[in-house]
This record gives structure tokens, C-alpha cells and sequence, in this order.
């Protein structure tokens, strides 16, 4: 009769329930995923519009070809420059300009009007540590001191709410993170204390023969780490099928975030849901092992 209880006993030691925990726990990291894929999207399309701000740079009449390299030279040199070569600016001519509109409009306006009211374009790419507006107002006025430079132009309103819409939104997300994360921790700890409650006398038993706490925590740890590392990658997989949903609906949804961020947040997934529910073990198991007898039966 002992053997087949020590039999029973050994076989239930460090055992919990299976399927409330990890739904809790898939439940929880899918939803921190989703937010994580939100906040990073939103830093992405920042990224992606300060990498692409461009300025028009109009020239002015009449100038020659010698001085509209001079003036791309000394464009090259600034440290507002996207980078230090051609990559970073295209010019237009007027006559290209000129050509390109009557396209469009389907009449050769420069014979009628007699000349060619365009001017000669250049279209400057600015790097992103100078998108706002004052630094921009500072760079336009850098700009016009280089001879031959007529006007500089560029959508000051779109570039003021880009820079107040996002930021707005970062703020939202990263609160709501906060929020969610905190949320699921302690859901994840009543989760796992729920779990571990019908395993308080089993462990007191254990202490009452002597047992270590380290040899009672161990086989709890190593059940939780299972869990937590199942629950990852079940919460990981199903946030990709909302990911690739998404990407059938939403055109070019995979130049927003690239396949390596999505594997930093696969991958942090699955640690989170490791580390969280080991730390949760060990809290819901240490306080039975701390226990009163009393409080064992409240």
C-alpha cells in the first residue's frame, strides 16, 4: 500500500493543470504581441516618412550648368543631407518640367504663353534628425544663402501633424503595453496560483519527509518552463496568422516592419511566456512552502 501511494505520489509531484494555464498564458502573450507589433509598426512608418522628407529646392532663371553642379556640391557637404552623394537629391530641369506638364494637361502651354514659367528643380532628401519644423526653418534658411537658389519649399502642416500624430500614438501604445503587461503578470501569477492550490498538501507532505525546498521547486520549475515555452511559441504562431491575415488586406504591410523584427518579437514571445511563468511558479510555490498548516485549509 505505501509503494502504490509513493507511486501516486511521485507520478503527481510537480503536475498542474494543463490547458487553463496555457490558454491563460497563450491569451496573454498573444495580446502583449499584438501591441508590440503596433508599437513598432507606428516607430517604422515614423522612420519611414523622416528617412523620405524631401525639400524643393528652386533655382533661378537662366542659370547655368556649372553653377547648378556647384550648388549640388555644397548640398552634398550639409550635415541636414540625407547622405553625401547623388543618392540624396534628383534634379529636374525646367524643360523636363515643362514637358511632364503638358503631358498631363494635354497642351503645349510654353508655346502659348511664349517662354517657359518653370524653374529649374532640385529635390533634396533631408535626414531624419532634422525632421521638425524649426530645424527645418533653419535648414531652409541655410538653403537660400547658397547662390543661384530662388525659393525653397516643403509641406510644413503635413510634417507638423506627422510629427504630433505619431508621437501622440507612441504615447497611446506604449501605455497601453504598460498597462497590458501588467495585466497579464497578474493574471498569468492568479493563473498558475489557482493551478498550483490543489498541490499545497502534496507539498507539505513532501516537507514533512524531509524534503528540500530546491527538490520540492525543481519539478514545478521545470513543468513552468515547459508551459511558458509552449505557450511562446502558440502565441507566436497565431500572431503570425494574424500578421499574414493583415498583409493580405493591407497593401505593402511588409515594408513596414521586416521579417527580422517580426522574429525579435516571435522570439521575445516565447521568453517572455518562459520567464513569466517560472516566476509565477516560484511565487505560487514558495508561498505554500511557507505556509502555516492553517493556512493551507483557508
Amino acid at each position: 500500500m505505501y509503494k502504490e501511494r509513493k507511486k501516486i505520489a511521485k507520478k503527481t509531484f510537480g503536475n498542474f493543470p494543463f490547458l487553463s494555464v496555457i490558454f491563460s498564458v497563450s491569451l496573454s502573450l498573444l495580446l502583449l504581441g499584438l501591441f508590440s507589433f503596433f508599437l513598432l509598426t507606428s516607430f517604422n512608418v515614423k522612420s519611414f516618412l523622416e528617412n523620405n522628407t524631401e525639400i524643393n529646392i528652386y533655382l533661378n532663371k537662366k542659370i547655368s550648368t556649372s553653377q547648378v553642379e556647384q550648388i549640388k556640391r555644397t548640398l552634398y557637404t550639409k550635415e541636414y543631407s540625407l547622405a553625401n552623394n547623388e543618392e540624396t537629391l534628383s534634379f529636374i530641369s525646367s524643360d523636363e518640367a515643362a514637358s511632364k506638364f503638358e503631358n498631363e494637361i494635354g497642351e503645349e502651354f510654353v508655346d502659348f504663353l511664349g517662354n517657359n514659367p518653370l524653374r529649374d528643380l532640385i529635390i533634396l532628401k533631408i535626414n531624419s534628425d532634422f525632421f521638425d519644423i524649426e530645424r527645418l526653418s533653419i535648414i531652409e534658411s541655410d538653403i537660400l544663402k547658397i547662390p543661384g537658389v530662388y525659393e525653397v519649399q516643403y509641406s510644413k502642416e503635413l510634417i507638423n501633424n506627422i510629427n504630433k500624430n505619431i508621437t501622440n500614438i507612441s504615447i497611446v501604445f506604449i501605455g497601453l503595453f504598460v498597462i497590458l503587461l501588467f495585466i497579464s503578470i497578474i493574471l498569468i501569477n492568479n493563473t498558475l496560483r489557482i493551478a498550483l492550490f490543489s498541490q499545497r498538501f502534496l507539498i507539505r507532505s513532501m516537507q514533512l519527509v524531509g524534503a528540500t525546498a530546491n527538490y520540492i521547486l525543481k519539478p514545478f520549475i521545470i513543468r513552468g518552463m515547459i508551459y511558458g515555452l509552449i505557450s511562446g511559441i502558440i502565441s507566436s504562431f497565431l500572431l503570425y496568422i494574424i500578421i499574414e491575415i493583415a498583409d493580405n488586406k493591407i497593401n505593402n504591410l511588409d515594408l513596414i516592419i521586416s521579417l527580422e523584427q517580426l522574429g525579435v518579437i516571435f522570439i521575445s514571445l516565447i521568453f517572455t511566456g518562459v520567464i513569466m511563468v517560472i516566476l509565477s511558479t516560484y511565487s505560487a510555490v514558495s508561498k505554500y512552502l511557507n505556509s502555516s498548516l492553517d493556512e493551507l485549509y483557508d
